[in-house]
């Protein structure tokens, strides 16, 4: 039920924010939540909320867009560079001039998602050109903002009236260095439009919208060694984005898939950089294998924190298991011992408010953005 009422707490937060950026008409710096290759799918594309912009934790994220960084692949073998973040501006009226300060040298905007040449906005001792012929005659405007410095780190971007040399918007980056991988069950396919169902989603959608790095995806991407495009990308994040702490969580397949893709990275370590598993968690894990009803029993290599929830009401259906070492100790919950959970099988336990909240809960509590 917690996680319930934090994602309706921030639609009414968001829905407010838009709400008076429309009527008030005034300056306004507007940031998004991170794309994921070309756009922002399997996520909607997200506003920060006028609260948070200037949070240190819930404002938006940025990720460290280093030389050596390797943006996804797309179409035709495009490049899809997905490390910059939107940021909408707006000004009271066509007649207004503004500008942008930064904090810092690394961070730079561009008027291009793939920084097109020649599509940079230039700075003089942190202060920007006047932007009037890059809005025309519109009051909206559509930038993308990069930092290549380190992390943890927090720049900052401001909005200037040129008119008053007054700042009257600003917003506060945080640097990532957590990342979240979130595996759905069999055929769970993430999507913006969250299925009810797909409880390991709704978790995952919770965490992106309160400003941590989520790839929310399909737990067919790993393989049953570990391998695959999740592992590619996770290590990338290690070796080139500066992120340090990984939370890794999976329903049924994606179970199995959470400690696969733990194992590996593990077994690794020594060629892929610094970093720690400080978060992982089964909700009725079963093996990494299409059709493999036996449970995961072991308990994922090298994590710091792990909880494990399960059912046992049918024995015919696809069950996790008990899994010395896990939370709540000695070897996580069998839900169907709890009033809550006493009608539980493998196709609701993921839905399960309570289930979902006990794995938000614990991961926010030890995993940085």
């Amino acid at each position: 039920m917690r996680l319930a009422v934090l994602l309706v707490l921030f639609l009414v937060v968001h829905c407010s924010a838009l709400a008076q950026q429309t009527t008030r008409g005034a300056y306004d710096l507007t940031a998004y939540r991170p794309q994921h290759g070309r756009a922002y799918y399997p996520f909607a594309r997200t506003a920060v909320p006028e609260a948070f912009e200037e949070d240190n934790d819930r404002g938006p994220g940025i990720r460290v867009n280093s030389a050596d960084e390797r943006d996804p692949t797309g179409e035709d073998n495009i490049i899809e560079e997905d490390d910059l973040i939107e940021v909408r501006v707006t000004r009271p009226s066509a007649n207004a001039t503004v500008g942008l300060e930064r904090s810092d040298t690394n961070l730079s905007v561009w008027k291009t998602r793939t920084k097109r040449a020649g599509s940079e906005i230039p700075f003089s001792q942190n202060r920007s050109i006047r932007l009037d012929s890059d809005f025309g005659q519109d009051t909206e405007l559509t930038l993308w903002v990069e930092w290549t410095g380190g992390a943890p780190a927090f720049p900052a971007l401001s909005l200037r009236a040129r008119e008053s040399d007054v700042v009257v918007d600003r917003i506060v980056f945080h640097a990532f260095t957590g990342l979240v991988v979130a595996l759905g069950g069999e055929n769970q396919v993430p999507q913006p439009n969250i299925d009810p169902d797909y409880g390991t989603y709704l978790v995952a959608t919770a965490l992106y919208e309160m400003g941590w790095d989520v790839f929310m995806r399909d737990e067919d991407e790993v393989a049953s060694n570990g391998s695959g495009p999740i592992y590619k990308e996770v290590v990338t994040a290690i070796q080139n984005r500066s992120v340090r702490q990984l939370a890794i969580f999976g329903y049924s397949h994606g179970g199995g898939s959470t400690y696969d893709l733990c194992n590996l990275l593990h077994v690794n370590r020594d060629n892929i950089g610094e970093f720690s598993i400080s978060f992982t968690s089964y909700v009725d894990a079963t093996r990494n294998f299409d059709l493999n009803p036996l449970p995961e029993g072991r308990r994922p290599t090298a994590t710091r924190f792990h909880v494990n929830q399960y059912q046992t009401n049918k024995w015919w259906d696809p069950r996790g298991r008990a899994i010395d070492g896990s939370e709540p100790p000695p070897d996580g919950l069998d839900v169907t011992t709890q009033a809550w959970g006493s009608d539980a099988d493998h196709y609701n336990i993921d839905d399960i408010d309570e289930v979902r909240d006990f794995i938000y809960d614990n991961l926010t509590a030890r995993v940085s953005r």
